[in-house]
């Protein structure tokens, strides 16, 4: 994960929502030449701010998906590396799979269920469903880890073939 994140340049780079969703990563004002930074990695490891303010979720308080989902959906477009690792998230955001660009993705120490990274797709619909991906991290997900009981062997063959490194 690091090699990735080393990769991209400091201004591009946020390690908090707040910054994420500043102006300086507008992507009108990427496009329009006015100075603006395309957002290409998202740095939440064991991050206070996807903890849920929204009070009418069921996860108020707690590591939620909503708020990182609404900033994909207003920055994420040119995202290549994002680490929200060892936050108890339960979900992940369904936006992330649509990512284009994105590279490198570490959802290590969560709590995510094998609905949650839809392998079948990653296998088979590759071209789709983050095409550009070289590594993932799904290691102490416990329940994810789980429901692969029998089908491992053949997941990390398949993630191999597409050239993905799967973290387990």
């Amino acid at each position: 994960m690091d090699r990735f994140a080393g990769e991209v340049r400091q201004n591009r780079t946020a390690k908090t929502l707040l910054r994420a969703n500043s102006k300086r990563f507008d992507p009108e004002s990427a496009v329009d030449g006015g100075g603006g930074d395309v957002l290409e990695a998202l740095l939440l490891r064991r991050s206070e701010d996807l903890r849920c303010v929204d009070v009418m979720c069921q996860y108020v308080g707690e590591s939620c998906a909503c708020r990182l989902a609404r900033a994909l959906d207003r920055r994420g477009a040119s995202l290549r590396v994002l680490d929200v690792s060892g936050n108890a998230l339960r979900a992940l955001p369904s936006v992330l799979w649509t990512i284009p660009t994105l590279e490198a993705l570490d959802v290590s120490d969560n709590a995510l269920a094998l609905s949650d990274v839809p392998f079948d797709d990653l296998i088979a619909k590759w071209e789709n469903v983050a095409p550009r991906l070289k590594y993932l991290n799904v290691s102490r997900n416990v329940a994810l880890l789980d429901a692969l009981h029998g089908r491992v062997d053949d997941v990390v063959r398949d993630m191999a073939r597409r050239g993905v490194e799967l973290v387990l």
